[in-house]
């Protein structure tokens, strides 16, 4: 298709990007005379009607969208059947190419960015649109320090369904927020879950979780609560954590109001900084040696995919839920446990061993475009219904000599074990433990070990799991890196948990 002419007008000149559904190329507007980025529907999806409308009605939303932190939509058309849309052709780079080069983020800069991509997004949502796919490599880091939100490929209008109702979930798994993992009504806020993963992974290098497939990441994103930032990089503001917990929470209503209110409690966390435009001043501090690069670097290139196949958008088989996270319910465990301890491995196994993903997900390159983000379609397949209770709000504190208490309220013990696992990984994740950072991830890890055998239908296990994080707690009590008063509750919970899967164990035998 090199020298092609869409319509006449719209020469394609390279590829930038080749995905599932659709491929890049940087094109040149023969009437206006300029540079842009053309994404042409690929062949076989060009004759489906549902991803033909699908694709046209994005050009029709994004065009609505004029700021100056999203790449901006000039055209869209049909050439010899193939559906195409005309976009700002964005010269930078992609925020997933800086990451592979400098993980770990500073604080000013990381915290710029996604104030950045706040911005822009409050701009999409006051105009209905959902953009649904935030992730690195949808934000473009202009040569002058800018950034832009793109791609909004998969963005829908929030009263628009006729187009969702195909029991699929589209996104990038590492970045899927729960109501989407779960095919749940969306709304702006899923957009901020996102905007936390991806901030999570600029303080860390790493999205707050990772598994070998996208149905295990998604498995994650609806029943596991994030780990502070804190805990994998020691150091960080308080109240970013608090930040960034609160843009991870599980519920919706528990997230900011709105793309500004993020912006604005994001901003909070960078001390001293009260300028009439906070935002680009964190971006000027961050890059203070922007530059376009010589002549010779600014064409564009296909580079090889990213190494991790979930960082790629793709189209997965929801996870089913009776509602979008229901409540855990008192269980009678002597005769149903066994039987849906069972069915959640097999749930488990079978997800893992169907699902295959061949996506292709390149980085922006120093002429970047909008980039196209493969889809691949995985079979339907069963998952257990989450049973996570609602992650609290976290609250900004200073930094303390002495580890903070956790919390004393514990659930009912007629509550499942798994219930009572995750509440606990919750307290003891946001206990403050300045002395011994290490054995506290390590003890969360054993929760989590816990946790995947009593999904598997092994509580004997589970209880020798919880009896080794057990040790730890004695031994975090020992260090003084835990007060009496935490170590009490915490040993308490996993005695009472342990007891009950030996009992649970004994029934099965």
């Amino acid at each position: 298709m090199i020298g092609r002419a869409l319509n006449g007008r719209y020469e394609l000149v390279e590829i930038l990007g080749v995905g599932g559904m659709a491929t890049v190329w940087r094109g040149v507007d023969h009437v206006l005379g300029r540079q842009v980025a053309v994404k042409v529907l690929n062949g076989g999806l060009a004759d489906d009607p549902r991803f033909a409308e699908r694709f046209g009605r994005e050009a029709q939303h994004a065009a609505m969208l004029v700021h100056p932190r999203i790449a901006m939509v000039f055209d869209s058309g049909v050439d010899q059947g193939s559906p195409y849309i005309v976009m700002e052709l964005v010269q930078g780079r992609s925020l997933a190419v800086l990451l592979a080069q400098r993980p770990g983020l500073p604080v000013e800069q990381a915290v710029g960015i996604a104030a950045a991509v706040c911005e822009g997004l409050a701009h999409a949502h006051v105009a209905g649109l959902v953009h649904r796919d935030i992730k690195p490599g949808n934000i473009m880091i202009t040569h002058d320090g800018g950034v832009k939100v793109v791609d909004f490929g998969i963005a829908r209008a929030g009263s628009s369904h006729n187009l969702t109702q195909t029991a699929s979930v589209l996104g990038t798994a590492a970045y899927l927020s729960p109501e989407q993992a779960t095919a749940s009504p969306l709304d702006g806020r899923t957009d901020l879950y996102a905007v936390g993963c991806v901030l999570t992974e600029m303080l860390t290098g790493a999205p707050p979780f990772a598994a070998e497939t996208p149905v295990a990441i998604a498995y994650k994103h609806v029943g596991e609560l994030p780990l502070p930032p804190s805990v994998r990089r020691p150091g960080l503001p308080p109240a970013l954590d608090a930040a960034v917990l609160r843009l991870l929470a599980k519920h919706p209503a528990d997230r900011p109001a709105d793309a500004a209110a993020a912006r604005a409690e994001l901003l909070a966390c960078v001390p001293g900084l009260v300028p009439a435009d906070p935002t680009t001043e964190l971006l000027a501090a961050a890059f203070p040696q922007a530059a376009p690069p010589p002549g010779d670097q600014r064409h564009t290139t296909l580079l090889p995919p990213l190494p991790a196949p979930p960082a790629a958008t793709s189209v997965m088989a929801p996870i089913p839920a009776a509602g979008p996270f229901p409540e855990a319910e008192p269980v009678r465990e002597s005769r149903r446990r066994p039987i849906v301890l069972g069915a959640l491995g097999l749930a488990g196994a079978a997800g893992a061993a169907m699902l295959a993903l061949t996506a292709f997900d390149g980085p922006s390159t120093t002429a970047a475009a909008p980039s196209t983000r493969p889809t691949t379609t995985a079979p339907v397949t069963p998952a257990p219904t989450p049973t996570q209770a609602p992650v609290p709000v976290p609250t900004a504190t200073t930094p303390s000599p002495t580890p903070s208490a956790a919390p004393t309220t514990q659930p009912p013990h007629n509550q499942a074990p798994l219930v009572q696992i995750n509440a606990l990984r919750q307290s003891i994740a946001q206990t403050q433990m300045e002395k011994d950072r290490a054995r506290q991830i390590e003890l969360l890890r054993t929760l989590d070990e816990a946790t995947a055998r009593l999904n598997e239908g092994r509580p004997d296990d589970a209880a020798s799991k919880l009896k080794s994080a057990q040790r730890t707690v004695r031994d975090l009590a020992k260090r003084h890196a835990i007060e009496g008063q935490t170590y009490q509750s915490w040993n308490s919970r996993l005695s009472s948990l342990i007891t009950s899967l030996n009992a649970t164990a004994d029934q099965n035998d």
